[in-house]
């Protein structure tokens, strides 16, 4: 195969790659001859490709040439990952250990350690540890609802049952909720082991009669191995009292597929369940699951990067922010560098935080309004951090649901659950009055306790005030967010490219530039903030696989000081912008 045969290749498996089409983007490497690919950055893509297709001894057999060249983060991610598929613990063990020297602060760092030890078959109190850090670093469903599971193997029913309200309560809908809710009906002794099959049953067979033959082996697979990241409880012998021999293949009235259901713990019959069962998730715990635009700001609690103006001038909000971070002992400005480029915020945010922290502002309402994607969201996030860190709220939890869904559900019976965190409620104006009744009376009961951000665009806002007056009154606390100028995109991508504690060589500004401009030019203003962040992360994955290929060399040289590892050259922003 020639080198322009290759090129062309890579590019479409690339692109397969970026649309989540692993499978095609096999199909394609398969017809390639490996050993000719030299590039690192194609190898890793191809050893992604590997890893989510569960070809892990080919994909550690590229990484290994990597691995030689460029030992960055990255490629020690990967590498963590393939010798955890393929079951070699010690190897994991080693890249782990280089990982984390790396980056000692990743969450990651506990799901591969939960992983790690899993596989060693250590006491279900070792594993119930690394995924309580995991929680109290950021909270995610399938980890949230694995530690649930985890408590029941060990026969923690208090805690079980705590877990799966927590799960219920902050993600709200979709898959892990259901299996959660049915988990905690189980061992609250509301439904048994045979009503769950039962369930499970009908499900399939309702899935089954309205498909093809063919469609049926699908379903059946489905049933089996629908989670990307279940592993096999069969050989876990220290589990539940409800398991039995799991290494038969028992055909009854139970089973689905190969697999027999009555001799499943709960736990693993809620796997097989979750598949039929799997909803639209409108409830998130936005540590980690903000809307694409939202999630602009993942690590903004862990940068340290120094904020800097689009304005090289200190002006009269900067320096009013400035004071009270001072008075505070609060970094202001890292909480909420994110937005602090755009004039018109800054003015509307330092009224906000000065009325937040009056000696009369017992209880925080507020209200954040802006076109659809223009951060809402992520702008919350930063207020429940700063309620938090300033001691108005002892947590900086949020939860986040939708005005329709919070409709449907008696909010005054998540009193406790509530405390001390943040509420974010989307598309406020479809508020029932009765809701809001319920909701006001949530406000009063907690007395300071509890935050609460209504999101909407000012049209919908100003109609709700017009229909419920008294909410005007107690949601006097606004912002509102811009439909924002090229300038203020261009400096959503400096934010970015600084909270994740990376430089811009000043020969990349005009090619950063000419690419943000070109995402305006072509995308939809709903999209531009995501296909931004996309096109900077891209850069900075580049840049990370340049740096590990030179680190070797100029270690050897002893010319590491030559090596800007942060900066992003010109040649990092080679992404292709889809439109």
């Amino acid at each position: 195969m020639g080198s322009y045969d290759i090129i062309v290749k890579t590019e479409e498996i690339r692109r397969r790659v970026q649309e989540g089409d692993f499978d095609s983007a096999q199909r394609i490497m398969d017809t390639m001859a490996m050993k000719k690919v030299k590039n690192i950055a194609d190898l890793s893509l191809f050893a992604d490709v590997y890893i989510h297709n569960k070809k892990y001894n080919e994909a550690i057999e590229l990484l290994y040439k990597v691995y030689k060249k460029s030992k960055t983060r990255r490629t020690l991610y990967q590498l963590v990952e393939a010798s955890i598929g393929r079951k070699n613990i010690d190897e994991a063990e080693r890249y782990l250990s280089e990982y984390k020297e790396l980056a000692p602060n990743d969450f990651s760092n506990y799901i591969f350690r939960y992983k790690l030890d899993k596989a060693r078959k250590e006491p279900y109190i070792i594993l119930i540890d690394s995924l309580k850090k995991l929680k109290s670093h950021t909270y995610m469903e399938k980890w949230a609802y694995e530690l649930a599971k985890l408590y029941y193997k060990a026969g923690m029913e208090k805690e079980c049952i705590q877990e799966c309200s927590d799960i219920i309560l902050w993600f709200g809908e979709g898959s892990y909720v259901e299996k959660a809710k049915i988990l905690k009906a189980y061992y609250s002794g509301e439904v048994d082991k045979d009503e769950i099959i039962q369930n499970l049953k009908n499900r399939a067979t309702s899935v089954v009669d309205t498909n093809d033959s063919e469609d049926k082996l699908k379903v059946d697979q489905a049933m089996v191995d629908h989670n990307d990241d279940v592993e096999d409880y069969y050989d876990d012998k220290s589990g539940s009292n409800d398991k039995k021999s799991n290494n038969e293949d028992i055909a009854d009235d139970n089973a689905i597929g190969n697999i027999s259901l009555q001799d499943q713990p709960v736990d693993q019959v809620l796997d097989e369940l979750a598949e039929s069962v799997a909803k639209e998730v409108d409830i998130l715990m936005t540590s980690n699951q903000d809307s694409s635009a939202d999630s602009w700001t993942d690590k903004e609690e862990e940068a340290e990067a120094d904020y800097i103006v689009k304005s090289e001038e200190k002006n009269e909000e900067m320096e009013r922010l400035d004071k009270l971070s001072k008075n505070l002992n609060v970094d202001i400005q890292q909480i909420f560098d994110n937005f602090l480029h755009v004039k018109s915020i800054q003015k509307q945010l330092v009224k906000s935080l000065e009325l937040i922290m009056k000696k009369h502002t017992k209880s925080v309402q507020m209200i954040i309004t802006g076109p659809p994607s223009s951060g809402k969201t992520t702008l919350a996030k930063g207020i429940a951090i700063f309620l938090n860190r300033t001691g108005k709220l002892k947590t900086s939890k949020m939860a986040k649901i939708s005005a329709i869904k919070l409709n449907e559900i008696d909010i005054t019976n998540m009193k406790e659950d509530l405390r001390n965190s943040c509420l974010v409620i989307e598309n406020a104006s479809e508020l029932k009055k009765q809701t809001i009744e319920k909701l006001l009376e949530l406000i009063r009961y907690f007395n300071g306790d509890i935050a609460v951000v209504f999101e909407e665009n000012k049209k919908n806002m100003n109609r709700l005030f017009r229909e419920c007056p008294k909410l005007m009154e107690l949601f006097n606390n606004r912002i509102h967010l811009p439909v924002y100028t090229d300038e203020e995109l261009l400096g959503f991508a400096y934010s970015y490219i600084r909270l994740q504690d990376y430089k811009i060589h000043p020969l990349a500004l005009e090619v950063l530039r000419d690419g943000v401009n070109e995402i305006i030019t072509n995308t939809k203003k709903e999209k531009r903030l995501e296909s931004i962040s996309k096109y900077v992360q891209s850069a900075m994955t580049s840049a990370d696989l340049r740096t590990g290929k030179l680190l070797t060399k100029l270690v050897a040289e002893g010319r590491l000081s030559d090596l800007d590892v942060l900066s992003l050259l010109p040649e990092d922003f080679t992404y292709e912008i889809t439109i």
